[in-house]
């Protein structure tokens, strides 16, 4: 047992390195034993230099991740500037079949890889303008209900994903109402009612 407290011992004082000196000596039963203090009888212990490992350096990030999160990086706000420039906000249009058109402007213009939708009222159209290079682009959302509605441009990339959006504008559309006769289903101003057909005359006698 002693022999097993001296060799830990030793273990423990060579962790000091050069910072500690070591004395060893053996007592009447032939044990040996270690330590940093001085002993009567005891040998001064020559201790060679500490070995070091350095740990492995970091792995580069490879230059495809890197140029692909700087995609990513501008694939999340692609365009410095994207607005609708017409209708103005809170402007009050009047379209009887509904018909509502957007001009959007793009810096820089909208890319290939993109798709412009319209949200109004919280949904997308179902209709969209793919992007071919254009710093102004048209779209129309058919048959708007009357009202007032807050209106945003989107842009979507090839797997349907919300890239950016405009900020939103109000407007107050007018149209003629359902109520009204030759609107109902056909989505038409109504129409000026014919005139009575002449009723039949009989023919007179000589």
């Amino acid at each position: 047992m002693k022999r097993m407290l001296s060799t830990g011992l030793l273990t423990g004082l060579l962790a000091f390195g050069a910072q500690a000196q070591i004395y060893s000596w053996t007592d009447a039963d032939g044990n040996r034993f270690f330590s940093d203090k001085q002993q009567p009888g005891a040998e001064t212990i020559q201790l060679g230099p500490t070995n070091t490992v350095e740990p492995p350096p970091a792995p580069a990030m490879r230059e495809s991740s890197r140029s692909q999160s700087e995609g990513n990086d501008r694939q999340s706000n692609p365009y410095r500037r994207m607005s609708i420039t017409s209708p103005s906000n809170d402007e009050a249009l009047r379209s009887n079949d509904g018909d509502l058109t957007l001009r959007v402007t793009f810096d820089p213009p909208l890319s290939s890889n993109h798709l412009l939708r319209a949200e109004i009222g919280g949904e997308l159209s179902s209709q969209g303008i793919p992007g071919t290079g254009q710093a102004e682009t048209s779209i129309t959302v058919p048959n708007v209900d009357r009202g007032t509605h807050q209106i945003s441009a989107v842009v979507l990339n090839a797997r349907g994903e919300e890239l950016q959006r405009s900020s939103p504008i109000t407007v107050h559309l007018q149209r003629t109402s359902l109520l009204q006769p030759g609107r109902q289903g056909s989505g038409q101003a109504p129409q000026a009612p014919s005139a009575p057909a002449a009723p039949n005359v009989p023919g007179g006698g000589n």
